[in-house]
């Protein structure tokens, strides 16, 4: 499949070193939109500029899974609002990369595309890290939460006790991690 360069990204990455760019889409009720460029529109939205970093992204070719995580600065505590409001389990993550300031329709180039799956908030460096993974694999499996002292739970029912929810009957078990 060929494709045609624009201008912009054929200047680029003619340069003696290039540095990709990234855009983050996380769908919340209201979708948040990342730049780890300036703040920027593309494809008709705008991208608010933000420290953003992209970590270990891989691509299983044998089950098709995609993993990865998404480091988000947080100096003024928005992210992590959004996050303990609305979750992130589960919630669709989008990330395209691209090269440049400003980029064409068709510059960005679509490298992942699932969900979020657990959030860690680091008071230290005022960040937030979120594991990434494929959507349809990862909604297989239940449950994706898990009621931890690091997931903000203090008081925690005893293993074997029975706690029914919906019409079903769920029985607390030891983590066997």
């Amino acid at each position: 499949m060929s494709r045609t360069l624009t201008a912009a990204l054929s200047a680029e990455l003619a340069a003696d070193r290039t540095t990709p760019a990234y855009l983050v889409e996380i769908l919340f009720s209201t979708p948040l939109r990342l730049s780890s460029r300036s703040t920027l529109t593309w494809n008709g939205n705008t991208w608010i500029s933000r420290d953003l970093r992209i970590q270990g992204l891989r691509y299983d070719v044998g089950t098709a899974q995609q993993s990865g995580n998404l480091v988000l600065g947080d100096l003024d505590g928005s992210v992590t609002v959004l996050i303990l409001r609305e979750g992130v389990a589960g919630r669709a993550i989008n990330v395209w990369k691209f090269y440049g300031a400003a980029p064409a329709p068709a510059d960005p180039v679509q490298i992942f595309q699932g969900a979020g799956d657990a959030a860690a908030m680091d008071e230290k460096s005022a960040g937030v890290n979120i594991s990434l993974v494929q959507r349809s694999a990862r909604e297989l499996y239940a449950p994706r939460r898990f009621m931890t002292r690091a997931t903000g739970f203090s008081i925690l029912p005893v293993p074997g006790r029975i706690i029914s929810f919906n019409g079903e009957n769920f029985k607390l078990e030891r983590d066997r991690g």
